[in-house]
């Protein structure tokens, strides 16, 4: 077959690629074309550009939201890096949360730029993971708080840390303890021991609820004989009163449940509130060990590893193979040292603990434990507030100290127990003895001070 005869053979052929060839290129260019223009038609990846001289309402709305959007997305993601957003942003840039901001200076309504489902409180937590918390436990605007409380608003935001953190306590005469017959701890000065404390420790950021004259006259008078050059004791007189059904409980639950109102209100102002009793000794200074990564971050009951919980288990030999069940046990946290964040859910385990001492008597520390430990179950919704229990051996109650870890914490000269940061008297009568030890030991060198005290309260247990 001659080459023309071929050629001529295959030229249908050969054109019949051609155009196929260039039918794929063709379609090949529009698909490419349509991704771009899609490309381009969705939202941009990158920040939009808005004009600074803008003042247009629809346009700063628009604007708005793209901040907000943005600030929540780095907030996370700073936060899942352990970075502190207020260390770049400062100390008043609460994030916006369920359309409300609590910077502690004032808040603003925003319903219509922000999205309740998707907003996180100033924490970096959603506001809720499983179900909307009930509006009557979310915080109120800052700005609606302080106007209500502005002498309480304007000693925090004096006193309060750059992180925009308090120590918060409550005191009456009882506490420095005159008449044996009304102080349960075998008598002794508790207020004035927690004044050194304070000193000892640097704690600038503390404030002090006064709740009687005698309290009140005691620190003004102290105040006058030390001197303007000593370590500043910030007190005032709280503008709440007790409720009345705890009217004839115990002195400590009644000042217990004042302590419940003046934290629905340090927490609405946006201050993040280390509440305390004053029967401790804090040897360092407590903001300097937090991790603040929890909604509620507290000391705890517990003498073991009950205190983080543990995983026990049952056994009913009538009921065959089938007798096992497994369950969760640890120990109530102490809200005699507890940090809490100003978060819509740890406020709403404070306020509901509030309601209920309100409207019946009760002990401060079960009532709050109930509804931050409670699972949600038939129409029961929890707070679902985060908790992180301190270190057991940080933060260490007395039981711990002179019982279950004895051997580690004493003879104080041989310790092989770290110095704590706290020590929480809750398990000893004898109070203020114990106290003054501790202070002995750690504050003034004496290793020994604690050596003869008993494990338990009677003498020669161990």
């Amino acid at each position: 077959m001659s080459t023309m005869e071929s050629s001529k053979r295959g030229g249908p052929a050969r054109n019949s690629q051609r155009t196929i060839w260039l039918a794929l290129l063709f379609g090949q260019a529009i698909v490419a074309v349509a991704i771009i223009m899609l490309i381009r038609s969705r939202p941009s990846a990158h920040p939009q550009q808005w004009s600074e001289h803008a003042t247009d309402r629809d346009a700063l709305r628009l604007e708005g939201a793209d901040l907000k959007n943005r600030l929540e997305s780095w907030r996370r993601r700073a936060t899942a890096v352990a970075l502190d957003p207020n260390d770049i942003l400062g100390p008043g840039s609460g994030a916006l949360t369920n359309g409300i901001t609590s910077t502690g200076t004032g808040a603003i309504a925003s319903e219509d730029v922000v999205d309740a489902a998707a907003t996180c409180n100033p924490n970096g937590h959603p506001i809720t993971a499983v179900a909307p918390l009930n509006p009557k436990y979310l915080m109120r605007p800052a700005a609606e708080v302080e106007a209500e409380n502005p002498e309480f608003a304007q000693l925090l935001a004096t006193y309060a840390n750059d992180k925009r953190e308090i120590m918060l306590g409550l005191t009456n005469a009882v506490m420095i303890c005159k008449n044996t017959t009304l102080c349960w701890w075998n008598g002794g000065n508790i207020l004035e021991s927690f004044l050194e404390i304070l000193e000892r420790s640097n704690i600038t950021n503390h404030l002090i609820g006064v709740t009687d004259d005698q309290a009140a006259k005691y620190l003004s008078d102290r105040a006058a004989d030390r001197g303007p050059t000593a370590f500043k004791i910030n007190w005032f007189r709280p503008n709440v009163r007790i409720p009345d059904v705890q009217a004839n409980t115990r002195e400590a639950n009644r000042v217990s449940s004042l302590k419940f109102s003046l934290l629905q209100t340090s927490l609405q102002l946006g201050y993040h509130t280390l509440i305390t009793d004053m029967d401790l000794v804090y040897i360092s200074n407590p903001f300097n060990e937090l991790h603040r990564d929890a909604d509620i971050e507290s000391s705890s009951d517990g003498f073991d590893t009950m205190a983080y919980g543990r995983i026990n288990s049952v056994h009913d030999p009538t009921m065959g193979w089938g007798g096992g069940g497994l369950f969760m046990e640890t120990f109530t946290i102490n809200v005699g040292c507890a940090y809490i964040r100003a978060t819509h859910r740890a406020f709403a385990v404070v306020k509901r603990a509030a309601d209920e001492l309100a409207a019946q008597p009760g002990w401060d520390q079960q009532v709050f434990n109930t509804h931050l430990l409670t699972q949600s179950h038939g129409e029961y919704a929890s707070p679902y507030a985060t908790l992180r229990v301190m270190d057991i051996d940080k933060f260490v109650n007395s039981k711990r100290y002179f019982r279950t870890r004895r051997d580690a914490y004493l003879p104080g000269a041989s310790s092989s127990a770290p110095t704590p940061v706290m020590v929480h008297f809750n398990y000893h009568p004898d109070k203020h003895a114990r106290m003054l030890c501790i202070m002995d030991r750690y504050f003034r060198g004496k290793l020994d001070a604690c050596d003869t005290f008993p494990g338990g309260s009677d003498p020669g247990t161990r």
